[in-house]
């Protein structure tokens, strides 16, 4: 049996998204109580308790560092563990449909207190977890807390994940069809401390004219957020489409995948998500056995061209070795 919770529902600073919860999880709906500190106005609406405490993830950091807690996550209902639930920037909620219920989107009020650009691993950037910890903790409705196993740095899911991670392919929403495409995602996070990740906006420019004069057959499709990501309007070419905008939905990059022949791009969350979905997958950076190797969990065809400096490379041979990569794919 489903609870239907009507329309989203305000709880304290968060938004709730979930739109089905399911009496298995030890969720009761109860009208028209209110929870202390929701303020007025709710009282039409359903408010969703729970006897017991309940534990709550967050994914506020980098969005790569977002597929190990999915991963997590699937792991927990995989081996009969109770569902926790999840705070997520907006966009996210795709990475956790069917493994954390209820889904929270953190609210505009958090980037009044911090920096939410300011991504790094699971945390933000220069603010430790116990802020962070308890910033959520006094925010969430009752009941719920920030579970002991949220990580907050870069290395201890190492440890505290270990064993634990189920990486498996996202379901795709939107049925796609229409021609092949290859996915560039030209990353430009202009501000710390993601910078030297960034390859130059140039190299871009001369990689999608060489990638449509190739692949004529196919759309060269750029996809990203504005805030990390150039948006190329220099190229002139009919079978390229830009898809860079204020905010980019996680459900929309999966479900690209499905026309997707391959994807480029310097090492990022992106490539790695286009990976899991089985499409093969060019990266650019500093770290080959990591993406490539030990990271690449499907083992989905990939190749990487390894740099020193992130600015000054061969553009020319890069290049090559792309439209090589995308070549084999074709035969």
């Amino acid at each position: 049996m489903s609870l239907d919770v009507g329309p989203p529902v305000i709880m304290p600073s968060f938004l709730l998204v979930t739109t089905e919860l399911k009496n298995t999880y030890g969720l009761i709906a109860r009208l028209p109580e209110l929870k202390k500190g929701l303020g007025t106005g709710l009282e039409s609406m359903n408010i969703i308790d729970n006897p017991g405490t309940r534990e709550m993830f967050l994914d506020i950091g980098e969005l790569g560092w977002s597929l190990y807690l999915s991963a997590h996550m699937k792991w927990l209902k995989k081996n009969g563990h109770p569902i926790p639930g999840i705070a997520v920037f907006p966009g996210r909620e795709a990475l956790y449909e069917g493994i954390a219920s209820p889904v929270f989107k953190v609210p505009s009020e958090f980037h009044k207190n911090f920096d939410g650009r300011l991504q790094d691993c699971f945390t933000v950037y220069g603010v430790s977890g116990t802020k962070l910890r308890n910033y959520f903790n006094s925010r969430l409705p009752a009941n719920y807390v920030v579970s002991k196993s949220q990580p907050f740095d870069c290395h201890g899911y190492n440890q505290i994940y270990a064993g634990k991670m189920l990486f498996t392919s996202y379901p795709y929403k939107t049925k796609l069809r229409g021609k092949k495409e290859i996915l560039v995602f030209p990353r430009n996070r202009n501000f710390p401390p993601g910078r030297p990740r960034d390859l130059p906006k140039a190299f871009y420019i001369n990689l999608i004219n060489r990638l449509c004069d190739e692949f004529e057959d196919c759309v060269i499709r750029t996809m990203g957020t504005s805030e990390g990501a150039y948006n190329i309007t220099e190229v002139y070419k009919d079978n390229y489409a830009t898809c860079i905008s204020k905010s980019l939905p996680i459900q929309n990059l999966i479900d690209r995948c499905q026309v997707a022949i391959g994807t480029v791009g310097s090492q990022s969350a992106p490539l790695k998500i286009a990976l899991l979905q089985g499409v093969p997958t060019f990266m650019i950076g500093h770290q080959k056995r990591r993406h490539i190797k030990e990271e690449n969990w499907r083992g989905t065809e990939a190749d990487f061209y390894e740099l020193s400096n992130y600015s000054d490379f061969n553009f020319g041979e890069c290049i090559d070795k792309v439209v090589a990569f995308f070549k084999r794919r074709e035969r």
